[in-house]
């Protein structure tokens, strides 16, 4: 740990890579053990996320060009003087600190944006997913196209989360604070001591408990369904039904997790399955071959890995060709 102390250079240059999706698997897990060796360190991360999604923001706010911007920016700040014996680390650092400068005065110059980022903070992804650390300690993963906002001065006295599109999983912590709520459109999911994921689209909403139990409620109709785990609670926007059932999805997790189970299920399917979570594209050749049952437990970190498993088990031909994976007849 005495190491992470000592080398802020390096942990604030794998924080950038990290948020820019360049950062390597060793470095990745590296870095997730610095975030995890103390609170500071996360509160760390988390000021470096919110700058640089507040200034991507910004920059689709005024139809800026965000590439080409940083790229002007970063011309500017590389022919900034140093001192003589500053060596290559001191540079990137000072490089680093221009740009947060920079990020600092655009966010101020948005007089609009700045103030409603006090009263609410609000996260956005990309076509990567991420993970925030709430001021309750509360961890929240967020899918890829996921939006959630909060009140982040008076959470810890009125603990409400918006997830206003996407896929969250959320893990609950201190059940001794004020009853945790997720609003989501709505409805409102209040946690009785859990973890669970949710999916909103435009249509409906789908909650589904990991452990602890959940009241999902219709506030407006006075309709509420007490969810457990292995429940599946659905709303239809449109009907305004509001169901509990039973998960019959053992996969609703594999988005973060990257565990699969596959009972009998036709190759198309966990093509489908897998292209929507890995976001890469894979084709299945042959009607014969799309139509083949595949039994498997796959719980890989890499879509490699997964194609060759499954390769080897149906006993069919797996190719790269540029970005797409094509299974096919041997």
């Amino acid at each position: 740990m005495k190491k992470f102390e000592t080398n802020e250079e390096m942990i604030y240059g794998l924080i950038i890579d990290d948020l820019d999706g360049i950062i390597s698997a060793n470095d990745k897990a590296t870095l997730e053990n610095w975030r995890n060796t103390s609170a500071a360190n996360e509160q760390v991360y988390q000021e470096f996320l919110n700058v640089h999604l507040n200034m991507n923001k910004l920059f689709e706010r005024g139809g800026y060009d965000t590439q080409s911007s940083w790229e002007v920016l970063d011309k500017k700040i590389s022919t900034a003087p140093l001192a003589e014996s500053a060596d290559a680390k001191r540079g990137r650092a000072t490089k680093l600190w221009y740009g947060i400068a920079a990020s600092i005065l655009i966010v101020l110059s948005a007089g609009y944006y700045f103030t409603y980022s006090n009263k609410y903070e609000e996260i956005s992804t990309g076509n990567k997913g991420t993970y925030i650390i709430l001021p309750d300690s509360t961890r929240v993963d967020l899918n890829s196209a996921t939006t959630i906002r909060y009140r982040k001065q008076t959470f810890l006295k009125n603990r409400k989360l918006e997830l206003l599109n996407g896929e969250v999983f959320i893990n609950v912590i201190n059940h001794k604070l004020p009853q945790f709520k997720l609003v989501i459109g709505e409805l409102e999911a209040l946690d009785i001591g859990t973890s669970f994921n949710v999916i909103k689209t435009d249509n409906s909403v789908h909650v589904i408990v990991e452990n602890g139990e959940i009241a999902l409620k219709e506030p407006s109709a006075d309709k509420q369904v007490m969810l457990t785990p292995g429940k599946l609670g659905t709303y239809d926007v449109g009907t305004k039904a509001l169901l509990a059932v039973d998960n019959l999805n053992p996969n609703y997790k594999s988005w973060l997790n990257k565990e699969f189970i596959f009972n009998e299920v036709p190759l198309k399917d966990v093509a489908s399955q897998l292209s929507k979570v890995y976001q890469e594209p894979i084709l299945v050749k042959g009607n014969s071959l799309k139509y083949r049952k595949l039994t498997a437990r796959l719980h890989y970190q890499t879509l490699d890995s997964v194609i060759a498993v499954i390769s080897a088990s149906l006993q069919c031909k797996a190719t790269k060709s540029k970005a797409t994976y094509i299974l096919s007849e041997d």
